[in-house]
C-alpha cells in the first residue's frame, strides 16, 4: 500500500469530495448506488470504491459475493493517490481481510462509519469473522458511526427497549471506543408503531458527552430501502462541505425525510421500495428543494 499523495492540480479544487467504500446493491437503492446518488444531490463529487457484490432487490438478499481484499486494496491506492478526498464514508465491509486492507488508509481522512450489518428486508449481509474485524479494525479509526437499532444491539451485545437504554447504548459506544467523536442512534427501527422518529447524536463535547435530539414525523411505508446509506452518506456529504458534526447531523436528517416523504407512495419493486434520490437536491447552502 501507498500512503495517499497530494496532487497539486486537484488541491486547489474547492469541490467538497467524499469516497463510499461499501458494497453493490444492483437494484440501486442501497450500497454505492444510494451513496453516489446521496452525493450528487447534496452537492458533492463522490468516488467509490467496492468490497462486495450483492444479488439483491427490494425483496431480499439472494446472494453476496465478497471481493478480494488484494483487489480492494488497489481500488484504494488507485483513488486515493490521484483525487482529493475530505470525507471517507464506510458501508457494507465483507470480510476481516478487508476490514484489515482498509484501516490504514482511515488515519488521515475524516471517516464515517455505517456498520452495515442487516438489509432493510432483514437478510445478514456479513458474518460474526467480519463484525469482529469492523469492532477491532474499523470503529477504533472512526470518527462517527451510524448503527441503527439492530446494528447498535450487535455492536454493545444488549438488548435495548426504550430510548433512555438507547442513549445509554450509544454512550458505552463511545467509552468504549475514546476515538469517536459521535455516535448517531438511528430511531427508524424503535417504536414502529409511532407518529415520530427520534434521531440522536451523541457527541463529544469539551471532555463531556451531549445529546442532539431531533424528533421527526414518521411515514408509514415500506419505501424505506436504503435509509441508512442514504442518511450515512449525506451526513459524510455536509461533513465534507464544512458544516459541523451538529449541522450535518439535523440536514442529513432533513435530507433523508424529505426523501421518504417524496417516495412514501412510489412503486419501484415488489418488497421495501427505494428512495426516489434523483427527485431531491440541495442548493450551496444545504437547503433542499425538489
Amino acid at each position: 500500500m501507498s500512503s495517499a499523495e497530494t496532487n497539486p492540480l486537484d488541491n486547489s479544487s474547492k469541490i467538497p469530495s467524499v469516497l463510499t467504500i461499501a458494497g453493490s446493491d444492483p437494484s440501486g437503492g442501497a450500497g454505492i448506488q444510494a451513496d453516489l446518488k446521496t452525493f450528487t444531490a447534496t452537492g458533492v463529487y463522490g468516488a467509490a470504491v467496492i468490497t462486495a457484490l450483492t444479488a439483491q432487490n427490494t425483496r431480499t438478499v439472494s446472494g453476496v459475493m465478497v471481493v478480494p481484499a488484494d483487489f480492494v486494496d488497489q481500488q484504494l491506492d488507485a483513488v486515493l493517490s490521484d483525487i482529493r478526498i475530505d470525507v471517507i464514508k464506510l458501508g457494507m465491509i465483507g470480510s476481516p481481510e478487508i476490514c484489515g486492507v482498509i484501516a490504514p488508509y482511515l488515519a488521515d481522512y475524516p471517516v464515517v462509519c455505517d456498520p452495515v450489518m442487516i438489509s432493510t428486508s432483514g437478510c445478514g449481509l456479513i458474518d460474526d469473522p467480519a463484525i469482529a474485524g469492523l469492532i477491532n479494525h474499523i470503529i477504533p479509526q472512526s470518527d462517527f458511526i451510524t448503527p441503527n437499532l439492530n446494528e447498535l444491539e450487535m455492536l454493545c451485545g444488549v438488548k435495548v427497549g426504550n430510548m433512555k437504554e438507547i442513549q445509554a447504548a450509544g454512550i458505552s459506544l463511545m467509552e468504549r471506543f475514546p476515538n469517536l467523536s459521535g455516535v448517531v442512534l438511528k430511531g427508524g427501527h424503535w417504536n414502529t408503531d409511532g407518529q415520530t422518529v427520534t434521531d440522536t447524536l451523541m457527541i463529544r463535547e469539551q471532555g463531556r458527552i451531549n445529546a442532539c435530539i431531533e424528533i421527526s414525523p414518521r411515514y408509514h411505508t415500506r419505501n424505506t430501502h436504503g435509509t441508512g446509506c442514504t442518511f450515512a452518506s449525506a451526513f459524510a456529504a455536509f461533513l465534507a462541505r464544512q458544516y459541523g458534526p451538529v449541522e450535518a447531523f439535523y440536514k442529513a436528517i432533513a435530507f433523508t425525510n424529505h426523501l421518504i416523504g417524496i417516495s412514501k407512495d412510489a412503486r419501484i419493486g415488489q418488497g421495501n421500495g427505494p428512495l426516489l434520490h434523483h427527485s431531491c437536491a440541495c442548493n450551496k447552502n444545504g437547503i433542499i428543494s425538489n
